[in-house]
Formats: structure tokens, sequence, C-alpha cells
């Protein structure tokens, strides 16, 4: 449970790992309440959702303040990445409108006291020690310290030269960077990835502007938790606090939502060179959150596996063997899930060692569990520990406002003893087994050479590289865009044919969706059921899909599978069956679909707002279609669109990952060379009569909330403006954007506010939207309007461009990581005729657009005279 702060692993003696684990971590609780001489607490929740809890201990003349702000680094939204949460911690100690610049540490040692202050992923904490009859300054202190710090500009610039030293410094400190990097492997959408002190370049962005904002946000009453602990009276402190903090009003009741960690689904390394002696190393698996029923059982692991001088690792592979140079193991577990990690600093020509001897000690507690012995020694030292960290009563407040926090009560630490003992022998094997997998498992190490992982792999796999992206034609013409990608043994395929909505009538709209879903219900002889089974059995990953503009097959498998995945798509492309019995259930699942399309708000406005914005182009369709015209579809109808859809000379494949690129293109050529030509295609859709006024509508909705959709006629994906139109829509919809911060942070009138935009091979159509509530509709629609009218007349400002061209960048390599991802785009812009290598420019073209390009796409596509707006009313 070690931790839920960034952790610092340690390679030092006992007494100085208890140390740094103690005080730098912030959280550091092994065991919980045992028959220990705890006096009972008393609490209070605030009108404005603060909740303080109050304890008496009178055992010395001193009471401890833990205050913790139920917001951390993980939870900084927009900001992530930028440290703003350590940098608010280290502001509020330079002076408030009450206490000038210098002062606060100055007061609290004249009277007795100290303050400290600590940021970790879920929370920020300060913690002020103070003789009692000094308590109420102690209290008066928190309260301007926690809702009116001064943020002195001068100051602010001292300080965040401070905190670039401190990230110097821990560069070039091995056992931190050795910490980072652990975090950042195993982590690739949690923000547990990021470090809490932030990466300097975000953090030089800073401004004093969005120290202020975030502190709004993240530093509101109800985000708040005040323990008290020491010589005091419960009923008179509660009260003091009451008095002094009452008056503060509620915030805004944010809540931040996190991305959820994706399974990890295999190895992960990573390795850095650094000019250092020897080699330090981590080894990490994803393991549980706080409130996860296996957390007791793995962090007994920990102990029995490396705590101590005569945990299982330390004895063997230090010293019995002499493998390491010191080995320690931590279960660290945050609000979120968190890493069972094992430290270690070893000579680097043993990494591989090490590495061989840490997984077979794993093993062999999952095939054989721990001994008894071992099993009993790891209770009692947990509720040691925790007896021993009650001597004080800062620990004691800690436990209190950490588990308010984290828990949402403040006595989760009292019960985790009693957890711990009934943790069961044959419960160590049983987690070892779920969580301690390879494919769980992420490896890091830092060494002087940079290379002490390259041995690492399968055995007689010689290292491959990623090849160039390039095209080759088939005999039939079809092209194939090859990318190998070695990192993995998967491969990813995509089959993609221009289509969808754009090529149908108001008669057949459905059509493309529903030929597309029949792809999978038989072909051949092989029916729905028997393809799900073979597909399934085989560990195939196989989906079809049809958008506005085209319809297609992906797949991605295990590169020993492939060639069955493309004999399977082969022949679903040759000979799909689209059987009568299958047709009626698709018709019936796609008939419920749009019964219930207007279930979601958002899904209705849009819906509406296309049908405003096209009266002609099929863009105004939705993808399933309506009652009439999938009533019409018939199977012969979907046999003869599929035939002149499914050609050689309307087809693009894509292939990406770890495979020879001439055993790829003879089995391209083996399993897709019999599509032939097809029909051909209808002439394009005619083109959609600008907008010459506003146009709206307005309906009624039986839900809470309101909605406004604001709709622009847009670009199509070969306009020279396309990129500047993306940096538009990103200011736009960004949470640091002119209508976030104008309409919702400023004005608090609306639950959301963004926008997005639809490209396609015609215009398609930029979207605004807002959800308020009813007797906010005009307040919100009119501020839309004037924030749209400066962005249109007046252009974004630099760091705004600046932060959404930086935005759009990362994304892009975001999506383009998998295989997947990667080939889909690549084939989809040579199916588009803009070139499967078009990807390579995309940072260039990003960073090429001025303001003034985004200034002119604005005006451009902003106008406010010629729109459409839809107005969903809510009750």
């Amino acid at each position: 449970m070690q931790g839920t702060g960034m952790p610092v692993p340690c390679y030092m003696s006992k007494m100085i790992k208890k140390i740094i684990l103690i005080s730098l971590l912030a959280f550091f609780v092994l065991g919980s309440f045992i028959c220990a001489p705890l006096n009972a607490q008393s609490s209070i929740t605030l009108d404005n959702g603060l909740k303080a809890i109050v304890r008496e201990d009178h055992r010395n003349p001193i009471v401890v303040f833990s205050v913790f702000v139920d917001s951390g680094s993980a939870s900084e939204g927009g900001y992530s990445g930028t440290g703003i949460s350590h940098l608010i911690e280290h502001m509020l100690f330079k002076g408030t409108k009450k206490y000038p610049i210098g002062s606060i540490e100055d007061i609290l040692n004249k009277y007795g006291g100290n303050i400290e202050g600590f940021t970790s992923y879920d929370y920020t904490g300060y913690s002020i020690t103070i003789l009692k009859d000094n308590l109420g300054a102690a209290i008066d202190i928190l309260k301007e310290m926690l809702t009116k710090p001064l943020f002195d500009r001068g100051e602010l610039k001292k300080e965040m030269a401070v905190i670039e030293r401190e990230m110097d410094m821990n560069k070039d400190d091995p056992a931190r960077r050795i910490s980072r990097m652990i975090f950042e492997t195993a982590f690739l959408e949690h923000p547990y990835r990021l470090p809490a002190i932030g990466y300097k370049e975000n953090f030089e962005r800073l401004r004093r502007e969005d120290v202020v904002k975030f502190f709004k946000t993240a530093y509101a009453p109800e985000k708040m938790t005040i323990a008290a602990v020491g010589d005091l009276d419960e009923q008179d402190t509660l009260d003091k606090i009451s008095a002094s903090f009452g008056n503060i009003p509620r915030g805004a009741n944010a809540v931040v939502v996190r991305p959820k960690e994706p399974l990890q689904a295999m190895k992960r390394l990573a390795e850095q060179k650094a000019g250092i002696d020897g080699a330090y190393m981590n080894i990490g698996f994803h393991s549980t959150d706080l409130l996860s029923p296996d957390l007791y059982a793995m962090d007994l692991l920990s102990f029995i596996l490396g705590q101590g001088e005569s945990s299982i690792l330390n004895e063997d592979m230090r010293m019995k063997n002499q493998t390491v140079l010191s080995i320690s193991a931590y279960n660290y577990t945050p609000k979120d899930p968190g890493l069972f990690i094992i430290s270690s600093v070893l000579k680097e020509e043993n990494v591989s060692k090490a590495i061989e001897g840490i997984l077979g000690h794993i093993e062999g507690l999952k095939q054989n569990g721990v001994s008894e012995e071992d099993f009993l020694k790891a209770k009692n030292n947990f509720i040691a520990d925790y007896v021993y960290q009650k001597e004080t009563i800062e620990a004691q407040a800690n436990d209190i406002a950490q588990s308010q926090v984290l828990t949402g009560g403040p006595d989760f630490f009292k019960q985790y003893v009693e957890n711990i003992k009934s943790v069961k022998i044959e419960d160590l094997k049983r987690v070892a087994s779920k969580y301690f997998n390879t494919q769980n498992m992420t490896v890091t190490v830092l060494s002087k050479s940079g290379s002490a992982l390259k041995t690492e792999g399968e055995p007689g796999q010689a290292e491959k590289k990623a090849g160039d992206i390039r095209k080759i034609l088939l005999s039939n013409n079809i092209p194939v865009v090859l990318y190998e990608n070695h990192g993995l043994p998967i491969i990813a395929v995509s089959v993609l044919f221009k289509g969808g909505v754009r090529v149908e009538s108001e008669d057949n709209n459905g059509m493309s969706m529903l030929a597309s879903r029949m792809l999978l219900d038989g072909a051949g002889p092989m029916s729905r059921s028997g393809m799900a089974r073979f597909y399934e059995s085989n560990a195939i990953a196989l989906n079809t899909f049809s958008g506005n503009n085209s319809l297609g097959i992906n797949m991605t498998c295990l590169k020993e599978r492939v060639e069955d995945a493309l004999k399977l798509i082969s022949d679903i492309c040759a000979s799909p069956s689209f059987p009568n019995d299958e047709l009626k259930r698709e018709k019936d699942e796609i008939s419920q679909a749009i019964d219930m399309q207007d279930n979601d708000i958002v899904d209705h406005g849009h819906r509406l707002l296309k049908e405003l914005l096209f009266k002609t182009h099929p863009y105004r369709f939705q993808a399933i279609g309506t009652h009439e015209s999938v009533n019409k579809i018939t199977r012969d109808a979907i046999k003869d669109f599929y035939k002149n859809i499914a050609s050689a000379d309307n087809a693009v494949i894509g292939v990406s990952g770890d495979f020879d690129s001439g055993n790829m293109e003879a089995l391209v050529e083996k399993y897709f060379s019999n599509i032939n030509a097809g029909a051909g295609f209808k002439p394009p859709p005619a083109k959609e009569p600008s907008l010459d006024k506003n146009i709206e509508k307005e309906a009624p909705v039986n839900k809470d909330q309101s909605l406004i959709l604001i709709g622009f006629r847009g670009i199509d994906i070969y306009d020279k403006d396309r990129y500047a139109v993306e940096i538009l829509t990103n200011i736009l919809s960004s949470p640091s954007g002119v209508l976030f911060n104008g309409i919702r942070e400023e004005k608090g009138l609306t639950y959301a506010v963004g926008a997005f935009n639809v490209l396609g091979i015609d215009p398609g159509y930029i979207a605004i939207y807002a959800l308020t509530s009813r007797e906010n509709i005009e307040k919100v629609k009119s501020g839309l309007f004037r924030e749209l009218d400066l962005l249109a007349r007046n252009g974004a400002k630099k760091e705004g461009i600046e932060r959404s061209k930086n935005y759009l960048k990362a994304m892009r390599r975001v999506e383009a990581q998998t295989n997947s991802g990667f080939i889909f785009s690549a084939a989809m812009d040579e199916l588009y005729g803009l070139g499967y290598d078009n990807y390579k420019n995309f940072d260039k073209n990003i960073d090429s657009v001025t303001i003034e390009d985004v200034k002119r796409a604005a005006k451009r596509i902003l106008t406010l005279d010629k729109c459409a707006v839809v107005i969903l009313k809510g009750k």
C-alpha cells in the first residue's frame, strides 16, 4: 500500500529506506488499526462541503493539523504535465492578503510550530505542528493560505526557478530517474505516467493567470479535509474550524475524470543511458488500487519478496549469489490501480541474470506459494510498523485525512490490519498468479552503456527495426500499403473501400452500414457463428465499419495466425453470403437503434443539425438510416451495392506489423488478387448550395439539461486551410480555449462546451455545442455568438495556437501507437488520394500554420449570419 505520491526507490540501509518512504512518499502505511490506545474522533461536514475530523491525544502539549486537498498531479486536466499542483503547493507558503511574503514560517516558528507541504498524484497536503496554546493561529494561517494566497509575480518567478533546479537535480539522481522511467513506461494513458513536478517545457509555459485559474477550481472547500490531532478539545476545535472556514463559498464541484489505463498486453522494456557506474533496474507489474480486496495479499507479498534482510530476494540475490548490490519490493497502490515494483542496484553485466533470478522466484511463488514462517513474519511486521507510526500525532493526523480523501471515510486504516489478518496463505499464491505475468510486466534500466537490455527478448531473435512505409500494386492493381514494425509479434490489416453515407440516397439510406455489418454474417460455406468461432479461437480481432465516406474491414492478429486471418478476410471480401435470416436480424437490431438514437441529447441535436446544414447532400443522413429506408433494402439490393463497392479500382489494403515484406507481398497477392473491377460508382453527389441565412430549429426534450448546437459549413480534406481549421477547432474545444474560459469557467453557465470538425471527401461542417440549463439557454447562446464573433474578427492568441499545435501533434502520435491505428490512417489517406505517406508531413503542416492563417480560417468558417442553430429545451 506504499504511497499515493510519486514513489522514490531506495537503495540504502533499512533505516534510511524507512525514513524516505515515510517522509517523502507522504503515504506509507503498512499496518492499520490495532487494539492500541487511540482515542475516538469527532467530525463535521460544513455546508460548503469542507470536512473536519478531530481526535484528542493528550500525551504531549502539541497539536497537528493535516489538510488534504482532493487534487493532485493526476487531476490537472488540461494542465497535465505542467506540475501546476506542485507549483501551487510551493506558492501557498509565499504570502497571503493577511500574512505578508515570508511571514508565515516566521510566525509559526515564533509560536513553536512548523509547516510542511507535499504533492502526490492524488492529493496535495499541508501539515502544521504547533504548541496547543497557539491552535487558533494555526487555523487562521491555514485558512488564509488555502483561500487567499497572493501569488505574487516576483515570488512566482523565483519559485519557478527553484523548481526548475529541482527538475535538474531529479535528472541527476539515478534513484528518482529510474522511478520516473517505470511510470512513464508502464502507463500509457493514465496521468500516473506524468511526473508530479511536471515537464520543464510545459512548466515554463505556466503564467500567473493559469495558477490563479487552477487554484480556484482545485482549492474549493468541498475538496478539502482537515484533520486535527493532539492536546485539544474536540468540540472547541471543531467550532473554531467551522467559524474560520464556514463562510468560504462552495466551489463548482468540479470532477476530473481520469482516463482508464488499458490492459497491458505485452512485456515492455525501456533503457536509458546515464553517466553512472553500475545499473539501476525496476521491474513493475500493474497492481491494485487502494480499495481492491487483493491489496492486502499483494502488500504481504511485497514484504515477503523484498522488505527486510530475510526477504526472499535479499537473501538469495544479494546475500547468497551477489547478483545485486541491493534489492527491495513495494506495492504502490494509490486511488487508481498502481504498480508492484521490484527495485535493484547492480552491476550492468548482471542485468539479464537478475531479471532471470527475479522471475524465477516469482514463478516459485506462483507454483508453490510461501512458507508459513514467511507468511506469519510478514503479518507481524505489518502490524508492528503501524503501531510504531502511531507514536506520533503527525502520523495519526495524516492517516485520518488521507483516509477521508482517498476512501471517502476517515477510518479506512483502522480496518486495514484486520484485513491483513484475514489474508489466507493461499491468497498469496492466487494474487501472484493473477498479477505477476510477463504480459503485465514492465522493465526499466538506467545504465552507463544504455544497452544492458539489448540481449533481452526471445532466444535467438535478432533485434529488428521498423522499416519505411511503402506501396505496391497487386496484379489486379489494388494498392497495398506495407509497414514493417517488429516491436511486438502483432500484425494489423485494413481493407478499405470508398462508400459510406456519401453514396446513398434517401431511398437506400443505411445500405452501407447494413452491408458492412453483414460481412461478418457469413462467407462462402461459413455461417456467422462458424466464422465467429474461427476468428475468436485463433485470437483474431475482426470488425467492420461504415462511415460518411468509406467502409471496410479491420483485423489484428498475432503474427503466427496471419495467413489464417488473411484467408478469412479474403473469403469475406470475395464471397459474402448475406443470408436472409441474418438480414432480418440485422434490420431488427438497426430498427431498435433508430428508435434509441435520440436517447443521448448530443446525438439528437447532431442529427437535427445535419438536416439543417445539408438539404441535398447525403451528409445529411444518419449512417444507420431511417425505418422507411432500411425496410426497403433487400438482399439483392445489398449484393448489387456491395459488388460495386468491393472492386479493385475502389480499394486499398494496408498491412502493418511484425512481418517480412517479401513474404507479405506474396500472401497479399495470393489472397486478394481475385478481387475484380466492379460496375463503377455513380457520379459524386451534387455540390450543396451555400447557406444564405441563419436557420434555427427548436425542440423540447424530456431531459434535465438543454443543448445548444451551432453549425457552420466546413471544408473537405483537400482544402488548403485544413490544418488551420483543425487548430481553430481545437482552440474552440480545448479546456483552455476561448469557449471553455469565456462560457464555462468565467460565467459558469454550462456543464460542457466545445466543438468538433467533420471533414469529408466533400465539404463537411464544424459544430459548436454547449450543455446548459433551460433558464440559461439565451445567455449561453448569446455568449457563444459573442465569443465566435470575437474569434472571427480578431483571430486567436499566439499561445493558444501553439498549445493547440502541440496537442494535435501529440494526439496524432498517440493514435499511431498501435499497428491498427497507424495503418488504418495511412491506408485511408491513400484511399482518399492524399497519399499513403501523407502522415509524414503532418507536423510540418501543423507547424507551418500562422496566426494569420487561423484568423483567415475563422473568418471564412465562422459565418455568424449563415449558420444553423439547434436548441433542445430540457425540462
